[in-house]
């Protein structure tokens, strides 16, 4: 089955998502796209034949004519459109995961997702062993898990954490850890950052009892996450070093090919892992 697909956003994991499709990548077929800037939305449709470009949406819920809807638009979009999209029946792929860390727009998510034909996909982003805490959890022997993330501190300019608490990123010459705290409050003030925060900690213990450790690192040229977790099956730890988008340091480069690879996942006949 060769799916639709619709895309909320055109920044740089919905232009990535775009390109895998245009390139026979995922065997899927972009309908329709829609953005807040015309010219990205251009930019998007230019990837493919005039035969097969992508419409530009008037609005969010043209996008529910598609099979799956992808959200790649940021944490204020997923309100706008994952709920519908599954009330619609479509299967929603949520890029921007930290927006669940509010309570009551994961319980009404997770709620249309039981409810409804559609189903939720929330892919790992840019992290690693999300199968063996999925595992782990699955059997009740989990107990801890941490998440510990360093970026450059250009990475890390905007977040609403960092403006709060009138931290200067420019004055910061060695590893400085700039936050301390449980998933969901890590994936609120960072909602650019560590949206892999709110996807370890669903995967496992729970947004509360998940603690992430945030590090700005001047001399870092990666972005590092490293899981460590512990229970009653061993220990697990993982540490990934993603290299930045070359056009958004804030965002990894492995977390757009973690969406193609869901979506690809979709369609095929032989899956490894989980």
């Amino acid at each position: 089955m060769v799916r639709s697909v619709g895309i909320l956003g055109c920044g740089t994991i919905g232009t990535e998502i775009a390109r895998a499709i245009a390139t026979e990548t995922v065997p899927a077929t972009l309908s329709v796209v829609h953005g807040q800037h015309p010219d990205r939305v251009a930019a998007v449709q230019d990837q493919f034949d005039t035969d097969s470009q992508p419409r530009a949406a008037e609005s969010i819920s043209d996008l529910f004519e598609a099979d799956i809807v992808i959200e790649a638009a940021g944490q204020d979009a997923v309100d706008d459109v994952a709920i519908d999209a599954l009330e619609h029946g479509c299967e929603c792929l949520l890029m921007s995961v930290g927006a669940l860390a509010d309570a009551e727009l994961r319980s009404d998510v997770l709620e249309a997702a039981d409810a409804g034909s559609g189903r939720l996909h929330l892919p790992s982003g840019a992290i690693a062993g999300l199968d063996a805490i999925k595992a782990a959890a699955l059997t009740g022997e989990l107990e801890t898990a941490t998440l510990q993330t360093t970026k450059p501190p250009s990475g890390l300019e905007g977040a609403p954490y960092i403006d709060a608490n009138d931290i200067d990123l420019d004055a910061i010459t060695e590893p400085t850890v700039v936050f301390e705290g449980p998933a969901n409050e890590a994936a609120s003030a960072f909602p650019s950052n560590i949206n892999v925060a709110m996807a370890l900690s669903l995967a496992g213990i729970g947004p509360s009892e998940t603690a992430v450790e945030i590090v700005a690192h001047p001399d870092a040229e990666t972005n590092t996450h490293t899981i460590s977790a512990t229970g009653g099956m061993g220990r697990i730890e993982t540490t990934v070093e993603n290299v930045p988008s070359p056009t958004n340091p804030k965002t990894s480069y492995l977390a757009a090919i973690s969406a193609i690879e869901k979506l690809r996942s979709l369609s095929a006949t032989v899956t490894v892992g989980t």
